[in-house]
């Protein structure tokens, strides 16, 4: 009999469902299975408690190692099946308590709420029903199981693999209901686990008392439409933890401060100063020591593999602590941020590994990566370029006017803000006027050049914070690039291109530069603004760069880069391949024709 392969879609099959199908999905047997979760799973869990912010404990039911190696495998098929809605963050792959905040900055009014007790109000009842629905239709006694196998005492842990996904797929319909709730009232939705954010342009006169109501103490509370929604979805809100803030206020968003842009509190970071300067004045195992009293002075708890290492590896716990809390500064505040630059570069000399790249300002690292155009076959015109990984050098089309594959190199210099600066001429890769873009090939001369990333962020909104870089005046009038500051406006379709409106001026020379998020990753080039000194246009645009990513999905761009890589000898790397969508019918005749002339060299051939 040959091999099957068996998918978690199969085990629900009509007349295919049944244990043994879902013991084989999680790598087990059947009978190793049922003496794991029968007659009780609770020996399965180790129990600890972890102190919260308000004095109370929470308990924590971790699942011991073979219980938790199938959750894992479980949550790793049901993630597969899961669609969130765009409202959701928590537990989620590219989503964090930072993309949960970003729609509620600039806000006039947030409005958190808590649910409560979340977990633990996903009974078992209510996993074993979503099994038994679509898109799974499990049979009974599968449900049964696969209900035991994620909760303990009848609901789910805290600590088990699988709760984060089976809350979000429960709290789909949650999700779904609110966020229709939201766009009816003109608000902003998310939420992040059990935390729910709502935010608000009005002033408090106009709220939507469907969702917010403002109390005769001044405060605000549920509005009757809103717990009406979270009750018909089993769930109950956490009156303790309910706050409306104004912005003269500091509104917190899962642990950020909103009120401009996402943000670590000052509290945090001086916290955060201060650990490493205990760190470089009294070395790892004293300022470790100091640092569990204080814990346990506070009534602590440390998860039983920190009690463990800090037990058998003394010193190496602390300097661990202080790194995850930069490494959070940096998810929040980006790696270029001065803030974060600083309190890493004094942690690298606290452990003696000195990084001197991280005295480096934020001018200076964005600046390596942009570059000064200028184009000679269009009367000296200038603009700007910059280095986008995975992708090549990004600049406008009008900026290359009269510019073409066939074009000699040397009508086009890339100057370098380097010491001494350099002119490179990398040959063209891709162009069109629709979008308003062109990509050229990054070969050895840009190996040592650090190149940009793309931003994270999904989708673009009005108000979102944005930084524009680029050389407005020319090279020769400044050899480091202009940085400024703005915000986001508003969408508008500009010559059938979707443009984003911005509230700075971007100038003659800015076009082809890199408009950087707050995480000072590229989220668009800038593509429409004024003449020099002229700040009277009120179209001054970028183009999103999801455009560059489906630019270099395109046949044309696919086969040129590919014959370039094959001029220049680079090994061609199959997860490149991957990348730009490598199939037979992205070779068309019309682009074998077009670039056949360029070279000498065969024709490569892709296959399927």
């Amino acid at each position: 009999m040959s091999a099957l392969i068996f998918s978690f879609a199969d085990i629900f099959k009509p007349g295919f469902g049944g244990l043994p199908n879902l013991a084989r999905l999680l790598g087990t047997t059947q009978n190793s299975l049922l003496e794991l979760l029968y007659p009780n799973n609770k020996r399965n869990y180790k129990n600890f408690h972890i102190k919260k912010k308000n004095g109370n404990s929470r308990s924590i039911h971790a699942p011991k190692k073979n219980l938790k190696a199938l959750q894992r495998t479980l949550a790793a098929h049901l993630s597969k099946l899961h669609t969130p809605k765009p409202s959701s963050h928590g537990f989620l792959l590219e989503r964090s308590i930072k993309s949960n905040s970003i729609p509620h900055c600039g806000k006039e009014y947030v409005f958190n709420i808590d649910l409560e007790d979340f977990f633990e109000s996903i009974h078992f009842g209510r996993v074993k029903n979503l099994f038994m629905s679509s898109p799974f239709n499990a049979p009974h006694n599968v449900a049964v199981v696969l209900a035991q196998l994620c909760c303990y005492d009848g609901k789910l842990s805290m600590g088990a693999p699988t709760s984060p996904i089976i809350s979000n797929m429960i709290c789909r319909k949650l999700d779904s209901q609110l966020q229709v709730l939201a766009a009816g009232k003109n608000c902003y939705y998310t939420r992040y686990a059990d935390d729910i954010t709502f935010s608000f342009t009005s002033s408090k006169k106009l709220l939507p008392t469907d969702i917010v109501q403002i109390t005769e103490g001044g405060v605000g509370a549920p509005g009757g439409a809103l717990l009406s929604v979270i009750e018909r979805n089993g769930f109950r809100i956490n009156p303790t933890k309910t706050r409306l803030r104004h912005r003269s206020q500091r509104q917190i968003v899962t642990g950020l401060t909103v009120n401009k842009f996402p943000n670590v509190s000052r509290s945090f970071i001086r916290r955060t100063a201060s650990m490493i300067h205990a760190l470089t004045k009294f070395g790892s195992v004293n300022a470790e020591r100091r640092y569990l009293e204080i814990l346990n002075s506070q009534d602590f708890e440390l998860a039983p593999r920190q009690n463990k290492r800090t037990s058998d590896y003394k010193g190496d716990f602390f300097p661990k602590v202080i790194n995850g809390r930069l490494n959070f500064i940096q998810m929040v505040r980006g790696k270029n941020d001065s803030v974060y630059r600083k309190l890493a570069y004094l942690y690298s000399v606290a452990i003696n590994k000195e990084d001197r790249d991280l005295l480096k300002s934020a001018q200076e690292i964005l600046g390596e990566s942009v570059f000064s155009v200028l184009n000679l076959a269009d009367s000296n015109s200038e603009g700007s370029a910059f280095l986008l990984s995975g992708v090549g050098i990004v600049t406008n089309q009008h900026v290359i006017d009269g510019i073409d594959l066939d074009s000699p190199l040397e009508l086009l210099e890339f100057s370098t803000t380097e010491s001494p600066s350099r002119k490179l001429s990398p040959p063209l890769i891709y162009k069109s006027k629709v979008p308003d873009l062109a990509i050229f090939y990054a070969g050895e001369s840009f190996d040592r050049i650090r190149a940009l990333t793309v931003s994270k962020q999904k989708h673009i909104r009005p108000l979102d914070p944005i930084l524009a870089v680029g050389f407005p005046g020319g090279f020769d009038s400044c050899p480091s690039p202009y940085i400024n500051g703005g915000k986001v406006v508003q969408g508008r379709y500009i010559f059938e291109q979707q443009h984003w409106l911005v509230d700075i001026p971007l100038l003659q020379g800015n076009s082809g530069g890199p408009i950087f998020d707050t995480s000072m990753e590229v989220i668009g080039i800038a593509s429409r603004g004024s003449r020099k000194n002229n700040f009277e246009s009120i179209l001054h645009a970028f183009i999103p760069v999801d455009t560059v990513l489906k630019a270099i999905c395109k046949p044309d761009f696919i086969y040129r880069k590919r014959y370039l890589d094959l001029k220049f000898n680079v090994v061609f790397n199959s997860a490149v391949c991957e990348r730009y969508v490598f199939a037979e019918d992205c070779v068309f005749k019309d682009v074998l024709d077009l670039y056949l002339p360029l070279s000498r060299l065969p024709v490569p051939v892709y296959t399927k």
